[in-house]
């Protein structure tokens, strides 16, 4: 797995509390989902007979835009893996949306980038509770990251996953994936004899549409030989086709 370039802006490591599997019954935030609907437009489009209700989902980030459109419009209930930086204290949200998202891989100035982080931090966090946002880690705790993702499945709840090394910044195709989608469906299927399926989707925000692909089969691909990074490097390079077939030519 390639090391993760991202700078680490974490004041302080912070207790990492037992998880709770989420409530498909959140009255607070589904009202806030429908204010946000009036503004935030995606259309989905199957590319499948069916999506499945427990799933590993696979798809892009599109900047900022990606993880709150299919928060809104994917079809099936799901948690999403997302930067611990952003469940932390004020200070870590701050750093990490001013540092990283708006400057390393935005590329915005700095001034506006430090405004925007200090209004955002102040009420991102409840937003991100709201998505049912998992917190990802880099170093030994991923372990939490893949623990917590086992309960979600049990409960049948999928698992949304943006793989891609956006150290760099965000691009319309993927320049290469983290293999730790797959490492999950490795020890989900360990645990329960259940391959879960891995459904590949594709978030484009100036067509406000999000494709799903037919599910994958990791325990199939394994079959084939393939080892965990080149299942990753699949999955990449359907995400990519998705791109390809129905975005590119229309930009």
């Amino acid at each position: 797995m390639k090391k993760n370039k991202e700078k680490n802006h974490e004041p302080k490591r912070e207790e990492i509390k037992d998880y709770v599997v989420p409530s498909k019954k959140q009255p607070i935030f589904s009202f806030v989902k429908k204010i946000l609907r009036i503004f935030i437009k995606a259309e989905v489009e199957l590319h499948c007979d069916s999506v499945p209700d427990k799933a590993i989902i696979v798809t892009n980030h599109s900047a900022k835009m990606g993880p709150l459109a299919l928060e809104l419009y994917y079809p099936k209930f799901h948690i999403t893996w997302g930067a611990h930086q952003m469940l932390g204290n004020y200070k870590s949200r701050f750093l990490y949306l001013r540092d990283v998202l708006y400057i390393q891989k935005l590329g915005k100035k700095k001034f506006p980038s430090t405004i925007k982080a200090a209004f955002e931090a102040c009420f991102s966090k409840m937003i991100y509770k709201g998505m049912k946002i998992l917190p990802s880690y880099t170093d030994g705790r991923f372990l939490y990251t893949i623990r917590s993702s086992i309960q979600a499945l049990d409960a049948g709840i999928s698992v949304m996953v943006f793989p891609e090394d956006s150290s760099e910044g965000y691009f319309d195709e993927l320049t290469s994936a983290f293999a730790g989608f797959v490492a999950l469906a490795e020890q989900y299927y360990n645990k329960t004899g259940e391959d879960v399926p891995v459904v590949p989707a594709y978030y484009h925000k100036k067509s406000k549409k999000i494709i799903i692909y037919p599910a994958l089969s990791v325990k199939d691909l394994k079959a084939e030989g393939l080892n965990r990074y080149q299942i990753a490097d699949k999955v990449k390079d359907i995400i990519n086709s998705i791109y390809r077939t129905h975005f590119k030519e229309k930009n």
